[in-house]
């Protein structure tokens, strides 16, 4: 894993065994003369994780293009999206799929501005923020792509002949808990040990809330491992402040993350902006809230349309011919420029003429000491009422031998106690087996009003 190679190629260490196999991709040529690479769809084996671990290594030595979209590859790339070197899927806010194009200088600008961050904890200043990154993640989005690609820019940077993953990569088809989550990764720091590197390793915060509450032998020696990574990435939903304040107790170096994947993941870090990159406000109200505007060189080329067209609507540029992309999130910034999100604009819920984010109630359920034990998750939307324009629900998960028929009346009651406004606590709760889900994690809100609408 070590061996040099010229670090004056561009296209970064010679590694044949990281070469683009027939038999893991289907590859068709654009008339840039390079390949779409279109490894079969991910199933968490090992094998996958491998495909998918050649294709992201040719995207990163720019012999080739790696399309995850949700509709077929075009044959020829539109007028400026000629430098596409990635296609990923996002579902934004409407839950309806699109093909993002990143190019590789977006996809490098990210890695770098992230290795700058984490070069300032000494763990990882000698090898200037680059290391082992153990994927733990599904490479079918930015988050899951990005971790396996940092491990190739690695490689570029510090001259190794391989990526900086583990040998052989991980099976990733079992359950997620404690015991899985040391199997995978004693070997994987073991080896980060050898080649003298800092680890990392990206989760969603399911994961991590997972092995910091644990009760059992098997979760308190995840915690002795966890704490041995140099940093933990945390992003793809909102991670409770409880959670992070029961990491950092536990010496878990966790990292939150903000970003999307038309910012090449994560651009922003413990609500620090990476380097390079300026947040601003659209229209900010007098509480100081507006949409989030970002300016960055990690920005996508814009969306791929499955009719081989364009949409680069959300995008635009400075003055200056800075590159700016609009989000659909609202935030706050405070005067030293940290961001808070308040959550997506268009997930405000106005419940006769008041406005409601809903992440304040899940943050109220979350906190709740009433509801300890008995909720496990918790999502709140709108629901469409004749009266007041949109009523407040809730869908719960609930811990083993909670009562479903009580959830409402214990949901009220315990948001009554607290600091909630009357007009944000919840009509009706519905109690679900499972939250719905998009991605890595993220919190399907359109599905969940769908849910509660039929209810």
């Amino acid at each position: 894993m070590t061996a040099p190679h010229d670090a004056s190629d561009p296209r970064g260490p010679a590694a044949p065994h990281d070469r683009i196999d027939p038999r893991d991709a289907a590859a068709s040529h654009d008339v840039a003369g390079r390949p779409w690479l279109v490894p079969d769809p991910y199933d968490a084996s090992a094998a996958s994780l491998t495909a998918h671990s050649r294709a992201i290594g040719e995207v990163m030595a720019g012999t080739g293009r790696l399309w995850r979209g949700p509709f077929a590859p075009p044959t020829a790339l539109p007028t400026g999206f000629e430098d596409t070197a990635l296609v990923v899927p996002t579902s934004g806010s409407t839950g309806t799929a699109k093909a993002v194009a990143l190019s590789r200088d977006a996809l490098l600008a990210s890695q770098d501005a992230t290795a700058r961050l984490l070069a300032a904890d000494p763990a990882a200043a000698a090898t200037d923020g680059h290391g082992f990154w153990l994927p733990l993640l599904p490479p079918t989005h930015i988050a899951g792509v990005q971790v396996v690609a940092r491990a190739h820019r690695t490689a570029q940077v510090l001259g190794l002949d391989g990526p900086a993953l583990p040998d052989p990569l991980p099976d990733l088809r079992g359950h997620f808990d404690a015991a899985a989550f040391v199997a995978l990764a004693e070997p994987a720091l073991a080896q980060a040990e050898q080649a003298g590197l800092p680890a990392f390793t990206s989760l969603v915060p399911t994961q991590l809330t997972r092995i910091v509450t644990g009760a059992t032998g098997a979760d308190a020696r995840a915690r002795s491992v966890l704490k041995r990574f140099a940093a933990v990435l945390v992003g793809g939903a909102a991670t409770g402040r409880e959670i992070l304040a029961r990491a950092a107790a536990q010496r878990i170096r966790v990292r939150t993350t903000y970003g999307s994947s038309e910012t090449a993941g994560g651009c922003v870090y413990d609500a620090t902006a990476l380097p390079g990159v300026a947040l601003d406000l659209e229209a900010p109200d007098a509480s100081g809230a507006g949409r989030l505007v970002i300016t960055s060189p990690t920005l996508a080329l814009g969306y791929l349309t499955a009719d081989g067209g364009t949409d680069t609507a959300p995008f635009g540029r400075t003055p200056d011919g800075r590159r700016t992309f609009t989000t659909s999130d609202l935030a706050e910034l405070d005067t030293d420029g940290a961001l808070t999100v308040l959550g997506r604009a268009d997930d405000v819920i106005n419940t006769g003429g008041r406005k409601v984010l809903p992440q304040d109630v899940e943050q109220a359920i979350d906190r709740s000491l009433m509801l300890r034990g008995l909720v496990r998750s918790s999502v709140v939307v709108g629901v469409d009422d004749p009266d007041w324009g949109q009523r407040v629900e809730a869908l719960v998960t609930l811990e083993d031998g909670a009562e479903p028929a009580e959830a409402t009346a214990l949901v009220r009651s315990a948001l009554r106690t607290s600091d909630v406004p009357a007009h944000m606590i919840p009509k009706r709760v519905h109690v679900l087996d499972r939250l719905p889900l998009l991605g890595i994690g993220k919190i399907d809100r359109a599905a969940a009003r769908r849910l509660a609408a039929a209810r």
